[in-house]
């Protein structure tokens, strides 16, 4: 099992033997990571490694640092497009394409907003990376994590659905104890649009974000 460590960097200053017993260690978690290795999985894994490092900078304490480091390790590798299709449901054929791209950006914005004030809780947990199970469509992909807290009795699985559309793999839900972002969404929505149609949905969107 492969486990990235959401804490501070440490010290190595220890003796030439427990220097090479770390090395070891480190080599025997990671390898399954290795054998089972996947471009989705390597992905989600690449994309938690920056930004740990952007957590465990110097900076991390400036909230626009941390912003700009979302922007550019995270926010590109997630399909918010379609991501916002599936939460909005049925009512995304009857949208107007204006409707569509408001939506899509709302809901980004709304998405990085809970994501960075999250973060304001981050204090030493750590994500534990499964290996690689393949699924049977070859253009989608699930990660499974385990997210680790030390004030928590019990790891709790986080797992990362992606797809590839002929192009880069993406990240389009993400599920919590089996919970399924999108569709978690979708039934919030869904009663939102049920009352005020998708314009309805967007000043929600908007109110939330202001």
């Amino acid at each position: 099992m492969v486990e990235t460590q959401l804490t501070g960097t440490q010290n190595y200053r220890e003796e030439p033997m427990k220097r090479l017993l770390a090395a070891v260690t480190l080599f025997l978690t990671t390898l399954p990571g290795l054998l089972f290795a996947h471009p989705a999985h390597d992905l989600v894994r690449g994309v938690t490694d920056k930004f740990v490092a952007a957590l465990e900078s110097p900076e991390a304490g400036d909230k626009a640092f941390i912003k700009a480091a979302v922007d550019r390790d995270v926010l590109p590798h997630i399909d918010f497009e379609s991501m916002t299709k599936l939460t909005v449901g049925k009512a995304w054929k009857t949208a107007t394409p204006e409707q569509r791209t408001t939506l899509v950006d709302e809901f980004r914005t709304f998405l990085l907003g809970t994501y960075t004030r999250a973060l304001d809780e981050y204090s030493g947990q750590s994500l534990e990376f499964l290996p690689f199970e393949a699924g049977s469509r070859e253009d989608r992909a699930e990660v499974k994590t385990l997210f680790k807290d030390p004030g928590a009795s019990a790891p709790i699985p986080i797992d990362y659905k992606l797809h590839n559309k002929e192009g880069p793999w993406m990240i389009y839900d993400i599920k919590v104890e089996q919970v399924s972002l999108v569709l978690g969404y979708k039934s919030e929505f869904g009663s939102q649009i049920q009352k005020g149609g998708v314009e309805g949905l967007i000043q929600v969107l908007r109110e939330k974000n202001k």
